[in-house]
């Protein structure tokens, strides 16, 4: 390139053959520890060392991408299928046979629901189920356990509520009290001891709490905690409201079939009474 003032303008004698033998020529007297080359490089094409230099560095990267190691790893089209899968499957929140639709209609390889189920097993398998602490050190923190459901089937889950990381999380054939002190003990064998323990009131957790976290206090989950406690004033209020409709029917029906006017007042008035409940 030629300096015109503070721009420069390219020079069309300076082909791409002329350029790649510069760079060659460049590289190989480096290589090789030529002294003086670079400067004669300059002098003989009119062109600034920092340009030769330049020119040496490109080739230099492009052999590096074209002859080295990394041409042996898979490419990133190779991996896309992989990434579909995880992205859906995990933040998407997609079932196995969603995934398989979506990737399906958008072309990508390896959609088949067969495949996807292997992957995804093949990923977990290398997962560990629960965390555990370096060089053996002791962390306290709050146990917040539940379980969630897979087609029926129960996961044992304990987090920590402060920085959302899942301490363990294991597929289980039941949810009795054993599981939870066997789940809890793997957590103290791993270097998680609990201070604190948040449940829900589900009958094989706290009967858990109390033979394996005895000295843990216990706080029912916000949610539950509410959600019982008004599902039991609904239950009441619930049982109460039907069995005034029922009065107020029954009332009815006598009313119905009274013929007296002393029994039909008598019945008015039970029958006013009933409605005003």
């Amino acid at each position: 390139m030629i300096p015109r003032g503070n721009k420069f303008v390219r020079r069309h004698d300076l082909t791409a053959s002329v350029r790649l033998y510069i760079a060659f020529m460049a590289l190989t007297a480096r290589t090789m520890g030529t002294w003086g080359k670079i400067t004669e490089l300059s002098r003989q094409f009119i062109i600034s060392r920092t340009f030769v230099y330049m020119l040496a560095n490109t080739l230099h990267e492009t052999s590096l991408t074209v002859f080295g190691d990394n041409v042996s790893k898979p490419a990133i089209v190779e991996e896309l299928p992989y990434h579909y899968m995880l992205s859906l499957r995990l933040e998407g929140r997609c079932s196995i046979e969603a995934v398989s639709t979506i990737m399906k209609r958008f072309e990508i390889p390896n959609a088949s629901i067969g495949s996807i189920s292997q992957y995804l097993q093949h990923v977990g398998s290398l997962l560990p189920n629960t965390v555990t602490t370096s060089n053996d050190e002791v962390k306290l923190v709050v146990f917040l356990s539940d379980e969630i459901f897979a087609k029926s089937i129960p996961i044992l889950v304990t987090v920590d509520p402060i920085s959302s990381a899942t301490l363990r999380i294991e597929l289980a054939d039941s949810r009795k009290v054993e599981d939870w002190k066997n789940h809890w003990e793997c957590l103290e064998k791993n270097g998680y001891l609990a201070t604190y323990l948040v449940t829900d009131e589900g009958r094989g957790l706290c009967a858990a709490q109390k033979e394996a976290l005895a000295d843990i206090i216990r706080q029912p989950d916000t949610y539950h905690a509410i959600a019982h406690q008004l599902g039991k004033w609904v239950n009441i209020l619930e049982a109460a409201a039907y069995k005034a409709i029922q009065k107020e029917f029954d009332c009815y029906k006598k009313l119905d079939s009274a013929r007296s006017d002393e029994v039909i007042d008598k019945r008015i008035d039970g029958y006013e009474e009933a409605v005003k409940i």
